[in-house]
């Protein structure tokens, strides 16, 4: 029965362990032309071993940025604005030799080295709707991901149970505040 419960809650913690490689480094508002308001976010560490090698044996990567619009917690209304979540698939054409970056909606980046491709792949660019940066008390938070695809009913509760896939991530969660 020990052992048992040791190995539950071993499996139940093995994937915050995963948490401290791949984080946010930077992220910041920038504006674009015309009142156009963009998310920078920069990561570091994203190319860790067991990634690496199952983007360099021709397998595609999703990654997913959550991204969450919220204002300081006013009495009985919920604080979130907006929600979305942007993906971004990288892999590596083992035909053409060449690391590829594909993002929503249908943006694609092609590169023959693992160093500029690897910059670029950590860097995201994600627009935001700027009238709900206007509200008062609005601030943006933010976590990138990489998850494997969850199976159906009855075995995603077996799924669920298990450690999270070798090159399964999740970043820390960043907060930008919105400058009226």
């Amino acid at each position: 029965m020990r052992k048992g419960l040791f190995i539950v809650i071993f499996l139940l913690l093995a994937s915050p362990l995963l948490a401290g490689q791949v984080h946010i480094k930077e992220a910041r508002l920038i504006k674009g032309g015309e009142g156009f308001l963009y998310l920078e976010v920069k990561l570091d560490g994203l190319f860790f071993p067991e990634l690496k090698e199952t983007l360099m044996e021709g397998i595609p990567i999703t990654l997913s940025c959550s991204v969450m619009i919220e204002r300081d917690r006013a009495i009985l209304w919920d604080p979130v604005l907006w929600k979305g979540v942007y993906t971004r698939v990288i892999k590596y054409n083992l035909l053409t030799k060449t690391f590829v970056v594909k993002d929503p909606p249908e943006i694609e980046k092609s590169f023959p080295n693992f160093g500029p491709f690897s910059r670029e792949a950590q860097n995201l660019l994600l627009p935001l709707p700027s009238y709900l940066l206007k509200k008062r008390g609005s601030y943006i938070e933010i976590r990138v991901y990489r998850r494997t695809a969850s199976l159906f009913f009855p075995f995603n509760l077996i799924y669920s149970l298990l450690s999270p896939a070798p090159a399964d991530f999740e970043t820390n969660r960043a907060r930008v505040e919105v400058q009226q």
